[in-house]
């Protein structure tokens, strides 16, 4: 997609602060993360989730992660599931990802990948996460894709928890002409070669949900929920293959 050489380039320019955008922990800026501030947020962040993950019915096993960048859900997903299978567009990620999981990165399977595909077999896990990935594609037919690899590669009854920013979840809000506003703007500095800014895009929930339902997609639920980092609300949404 559009949006790939960008994190492509923030892998290699400040990759946790690209994951983590908070004012101030960026290179350079008044208190920039720690590796080990990093994977706590991450560790905090993932508490949050899991609790609601366990209740739609989490299937442990084998895990597949879309856009797991420098790992640090990755780290949290490697203590609930037995194996993990974590993607990314961005190299430089997917090796500091190898390197701050430790002795961790032995149960995870990274692949650095060129498109919205999953490099496994049918029916060979039971779970898919992303968190805060999806939001930043330059195209939606880039969630559906992998909506659909997802479907594919998921035994029955296997399950998926995953982040989309739907209009009014979030606390912190961003009016739709100032939304889009930044994201043509993004477009402009990239036609003119100017790279390393992210687009950001929320949609309906209506619209999600109709998509995991033409999938074959069961169960589909929409839990909105604080997270206890930065106090703001976030909107996952949970489904099941039948």
């Amino acid at each position: 997609m559009r949006s790939d050489r960008e994190w492509q380039s923030w892998g290699r320019i400040d990759p946790l602060w690209s994951v983590a955008s908070w004012p101030g922990r960026e290179i350079g800026g008044v208190s920039p993360w720690t590796q080990e501030e990093f994977l706590a947020l991450g560790a905090s962040d993932f508490e949050d989730i899991l609790g609601h993950w366990r209740h739609f019915g989490l299937v442990p096993g084998t895990c597949v992660e879309i856009g797991c960048g420098a790992g640090r859900m990755t780290a949290q997903l490697v203590k609930v599931f037995n194996a993990v299978v974590a993607l990314d567009v961005s190299t430089d990620q997917v090796e500091l990802a190898r390197r701050l999981l430790g002795t961790k990165a032995s149960a995870v399977r990274f692949y650095q990948v060129h498109s919205n595909t999953i490099p496994l077999p049918d029916s060979s896990c039971t779970g898919m996460f992303s968190s805060h990935v999806f939001q930043h594609f330059s195209a939606f037919a880039g969630v559906v894709r992998y909506l659909r690899e997802t479907f594919r590669v998921l035994i029955p009854s296997g399950t998926v928890c995953f982040h989309v920013p739907v209009p009014g979840a979030h606390r912190r809000r961003i009016s739709e002409l100032r939304l889009a506003f930044h994201n043509s703007s993004v477009k402009i500095r990239r036609w003119l070669g100017m790279r390393r800014i992210m687009e950001y895009h929320r949609y309906p929930a209506s619209t999600i949900f109709e998509t995991l339902r033409t999938i074959g997609y069961r169960d589909t639920e929409l839990r909105v929920f604080d997270m206890t980092s930065n106090g703001d609300a976030h909107s996952f949404f949970f489904a099941r293959r039948p």
